[in-house]
């Protein structure tokens, strides 16, 4: 029943989402996913990675069909929840302890997480590096100052997730966004289709937290636990495009049965029609198949964790994990920007209208391949393994063997 209840709920907030009109598309969106369960799986599914995985994922699908910025936004949060919701950390009681905190308070108070982006690798020769600089004062609290980047849903979060530079070592912090003028809030770095991703930077101006909003202040933890959103990320991300591409075989799905030839055949009748359109759905499918490998690791990795499995084991598994949300991100952005550029053609010049679909569709969508990892990072790491002294298979053999 509880997929069947996701589904349902998505797909009434993206037909609510797609009702709207354009200046409270994004307030029905939020208030509609606010008031489902799809923001708070990662608290009911805490010991059930694989489950909240593919929820999650096809929740974000059918919400990507109404918005591809807005879904990508709530994304952000559904990644971020589910990591830290999820992974086992048990030679560390006091961040599970202040992790169970931060889930049990989202879940209450039904808040949205924002994450800010944990790092920078381009930048401008003569710019500063970009981080939070943290100092621990006498009384025990922590000062906050410096600049992030990126974060998403920035203005409709509750509560931020960010690392930052205490000493010699990556501390992990959160604190409420809401009210705060110590954060503030920078302008939309994107315009055009995705400006409602609520894409910004924001600055740390003398931000004081409290010791319980500390989860980390060591780097191998920050960055066990970086690494293991990180995967989820790349695996989640994917479902919002392909979300996006499912819309646009809609568009040529309405066109094929609209349009008929001199002859009055449909040209939804026709085989070559049939056959384009075929590849194209083929290719989505084979996308979402592909996707759902990726619940089948993170369960098999977090069960090995509780049971307190050998950590050759575990390591292996956990460069599986990555590897998969590595290939579920660059198949699925790929393929999403393959099948709108196809329906493009199908459809031809009618759907570069500004009032269709497809027009805001073809800019959002090249956005996929471009979150991290990048896909030529991704392409480069893969060559180098596969040229590696070793034989090369290709198998995932630690977690999917």
């Amino acid at each position: 029943m509880r997929a069947e209840e996701i589904r349902r709920q998505a797909t009434e907030i993206a037909e609510a989402t797609q009702a709207a009109p354009a200046e409270t598309r994004t307030r029905v969106f939020f208030d509609g996913v606010r008031a489902s369960r799809i923001p708070y799986l990662p608290c009911e599914l805490q010991t059930e990675a694989g489950e909240l995985y593919v929820r999650s994922y096809e929740a974000l699908f059918l919400l990507g069909r109404a918005s591809v910025p807005l879904a990508i936004g709530l994304t952000m949060h559904q990644y971020n929840l589910s990591a830290l919701a999820t992974l086992p950390v048990p030679n560390a009681p006091d961040f599970e302890r202040r992790r169970q905190i931060l889930v049990d308070t989202i879940r209450k108070y039904k808040s949205l997480l924002a994450i800010s982006s944990f790092g920078e690798n381009i930048k401008n020769k003569n710019d500063p590096f970009r981080n939070v600089i943290i100092t621990e004062r006498p009384d025990g609290t922590y000062l906050c100052k410096g600049r992030k980047g990126f974060q998403s849903i920035a203005s409709e979060a509750d509560l931020l997730l960010f690392s930052g530079q205490i000493g010699e070592h990556q501390g992990m912090f959160y604190t409420s966004i809401k009210d705060r003028p110590e954060l503030v809030v920078g302008p939309s770095l994107f315009a055009g289709a995705m400006a409602p991703s609520d894409t910004r930077p924001i600055d740390f101006n003398d931000l004081i937290i409290k010791q319980r909003n500390v989860l980390s202040l060591h780097d191998d933890l920050t960055d066990h636990v970086s690494f293991y959103a990180t995967a989820w990320f790349e695996a989640l991300c994917s479902a919002v495009y392909l979300g996006g591409a499912s819309r646009a075989l809609e568009e040529v799905r309405r066109f094929g049965r609209s349009v008929h030839t001199e002859d009055d055949e449909m040209l939804a009748d026709l085989d070559g029609f049939q056959l384009e359109c075929g590849r194209l759905a083929l290719k989505l499918r084979s996308s979402l198949a592909m996707a759902r490998s990726f619940g089948v690791c993170a369960d098999l990795y977090c069960r090995l964790v509780r049971e307190g499995g050998e950590a050759e084991r575990l390591d292996q598994v956990a460069s599986d994990l990555m590897d998969c949300g590595s290939c579920i991100k660059w198949a699925g952005t790929q393929a999403a920007a393959e099948i709108v550029a196809g329906a493009r053609s199908l459809i031809g010049t009618r759907s570069m209208s500004v009032t269709h679909p497809l027009y805001a569709l073809s800019e959002q969508i090249c956005f996929g391949p471009m979150h991290p990892t990048i896909s030529a990072r991704l392409e480069r790491s893969a060559g180098e393994d596969m040229l590696g002294e070793e034989p090369f298979t290709g198998l995932f053999e630690a977690a999917l063997g």
